[in-house]
This record gives structure tokens, C-alpha cells and sequence, in this order.
């Protein structure tokens, strides 16, 4: 096998105050293959389409901060408050007051939405489908921005602002912490995604970039070289067009940056039918061929709705026994290959 360095470009720097005010987040749509972007400056959440084109997607007050998909809806923070809108035709869905101060970070591990309490200094774990929600961490010691869910490693990865900001990782049950990274020697981290390796992204003010760390967050941290940024906050990874995705509160533009998840490039080019043992399944899954390399995926439901995703670590079991009996379809982004399994 003939190994290429990794081939990294910025894609693009598409925006211009009529388009965006202060954005704060973004979210990608696999299923649209689209961008939603937070708007702190306007209160309204924008679509960008993979052609550039920006619309208004839905106005929210309080502003919107952190964005989240889950199944058909797209959640916002707002406030003390987390509203969910059809991803097809922006109606308001679901309306859940968690008592929060500012509500900032958002994530999903597929059944549940876990938000950040930027002022708060909590974590809130919401129950969408029973219109519930408990205090999963009553106090962070610090002050929690961005957060994401690390499907693999079956942890939340939480970044923080301040000086020297910290990593720190809590159980999604229990909201048992772990300092993952005690100082990042970065001022005021703002947005956290997992990228096609299974790699930490994180976006901090100070200095402005994007720095990566392995899943084991053991060494220095590593500067990504995304140019042009100025207040980078909420990122996203989107896994369909290889795109660390990058909305810079600083001067009102989204950097959508390219990164390739190609390693290398086989001297027989073969892609081998992947096939998931066992199928029907009651929950556990290995991939055959056994994959050599961390892999990015995409977990979609009967209907074609995007429902989950993360990182598969080469030679590791998917678990899907969390989810309800059915038809499901594992995509790996990378390959662009499909397989459908059903659940039992």
C-alpha cells in the first residue's frame, strides 16, 4: 500500500453580514446534505445549501446557541430553554423550559439530548419522547461550553472557557467526571466534534484555530492549520463531504474546511463488500471485511432519518440493542458504502 500524507484544504469561507450575524453554531444535515447556523446576532437559524445559497430557516427567541439533530428534528438552545423544529418544515415541536441559565452546548447520544449550562455551571440530560429532563451534573467546576457524544468511547467529551481551558468526560448515567486534559494551554474553547478518525476537534478563541487530539487524549494537542479564523465557536464534522465545519462569531462568516479521510491509497484499488454478522441481530454487530482503520458512520431508521453516528474503532462490535426493533441502515460515509440490519 502507497501511503499519502493527509490532504487538508479550506473549502471555503462563505458569508457576509447580510448572510450571517454572529453565528454561533453549526449543524450538518446528512440527509438534506445541507448547514444549519445559529444566529446569536439576528435570532434566526440560517440554511446553507451545498451551493452557497443562505435562507432563513426558522426565527427563535432567545437568540439560538448550540444545535443538534436528532431523528426528524432539529433541537436549539435558547435561553433556559431547548426547542425542537422539523427538519422538513421548521415547525415547533417541542418546547421543553429547563430552568437554565444559559443554555449553550447540545448533544445526542440518539435517545436522549445533553445540554450544557453555560452560566449554570450544569449539564441537563433530556428526555425528548416523554417531554422530561433531569440534572445530569449539578456542578462542572468551571464553566461548560461545547459538548459532544463520543459513541465509541460510550462518553460525553465536554470543553470549557476560561484560561488553560480543561477536557473533562462524564457518564451519560451517572454523571461521573474525568479530567481527560487538566490544561489545553488554550484560552476560552468554545465548540468540540469528532472527526472521520475517531480524533477530537476542538475550536478556541485564543489563540483562533482548530486543535486535534487523539481519542486518548494523551499528548499536546495538535493545530489543525485552518486559516482565516476569528472567534471560532460551535463546530460540526460533516462525515458526507469530509468538511470540519466552523462558524466564526469574530466576523460573522462559516469556514467549511476540508479534510481527507483517505490515508492511503491501495496499489489494487478494491473496495470489499462490507456485510454486518450477525443479521438479523439482537444488538451486537462486527463488520466483515474487519475494518483497518477507524471509520466514520452514519446510522439512519427505516425511514431514511438520520437517528445516530460517531466513529468506529478498527476491529470493534457496533451496539445497537438500545434501539427499537426494526429495519436500520449503517452508512460509512468514507467508502460510500451501505448495509441495511435488522434489529430483533
Amino acid at each position: 500500500m502507497r501511503h499519502f500524507p493527509l490532504l487538508v484544504a479550506c473549502f471555503s469561507a462563505l458569508a457576509s453580514i447580510a448572510q450571517y450575524n454572529g453565528p454561533e453554531s453549526v449543524e450538518y444535515d446528512p440527509i438534506g446534505d445541507r448547514y444549519f447556523v445559529s444566529n446569536t446576532g439576528s435570532s434566526v437559524i440560517k440554511v446553507r445549501s451545498q451551493a452557497g445559497v443562505v435562507t432563513d430557516f426558522v426565527a427563535v427567541s432567545p437568540a439560538p446557541y448550540g444545535l443538534e439533530i436528532m431523528g426528524d428534528t432539529l433541537f436549539a438552545c435558547s435561553g433556559g430553554t431547548v426547542k425542537g423544529y422539523l427538519l422538513s418544515n421548521a415547525s415547533l415541536v417541542f418546547n421543553r423550559n429547563l430552568g437554565g441559565t444559559f443554555l449553550n452546548g447540545i448533544t445526542t447520544d440518539g435517545h436522549f439530548l445533553y445540554v450544557t449550562d453555560f452560566s449554570g455551571t450544569k449539564i441537563f440530560k433530556v428526555d425528548v419522547a416523554n417531554n422530561s429532563h433531569t440534572t445530569l451534573v449539578a456542578n462542572t467546576a468551571g464553566t461548560p461550553n461545547g459538548i459532544v457524544w463520543d459513541e465509541v468511547g460510550q462518553r460525553l467529551v465536554v470543553v470549557f472557557w476560561g484560561s488553560n481551558a480543561p477536557i473533562k468526560s462524564y457518564d451519560r448515567n451517572t454523571g461521573a467526571s474525568t479530567t481527560l486534559v487538566a490544561g489545553t494551554g488554550v484560552t476560552n474553547i468554545d465548540g468540540i466534534t469528532i472527526d472521520c478518525f475517531g480524533n477530537f476537534l476542538i475550536a478556541s478563541w485564543s489563540p483562533a484555530r482548530i486543535t486535534r487530539y487523539d481519542p486518548s487524549f494523551a499528548g499536546a494537542g495538535v493545530d489543525v492549520g485552518v486559516p482565516g479564523l476569528n472567534n471560532p465557536a460551535d463546530i460540526d464534522f460533516d462525515f458526507v463531504n469530509q468538511r470540519i465545519c466552523i462558524p466564526n462569531a469574530g466576523n460573522n462568516t462559516v469556514t467549511l474546511h476540508v479534510v481527507s479521510c483517505m490515508m492511503g491509497v491501495p496499489d489494487v484499488p478494491k473496495v470489499l463488500e462490507l456485510r454486518a454478522i450477525p443479521n438479523p441481530t439482537t444488538g451486537l454487530i462486527r463488520i466483515e471485511p474487519a475494518l483497518t482503520q477507524n471509520e466514520g458512520y452514519l446510522l439512519l431508521d427505516a425511514r431514511g432519518l438520520l437517528i445516530g453516528g460517531g466513529s468506529l474503532r478498527a476491529g470493534a462490535m457496533l451496539d445497537i440493542s438500545a434501539l427499537p426493533r426494526g429495519l436500520y441502515t449503517i452508512e460509512f460515509p468514507r467508502t460510500r458504502q451501505r448495509m441495511r440490519v435488522v434489529l430483533d
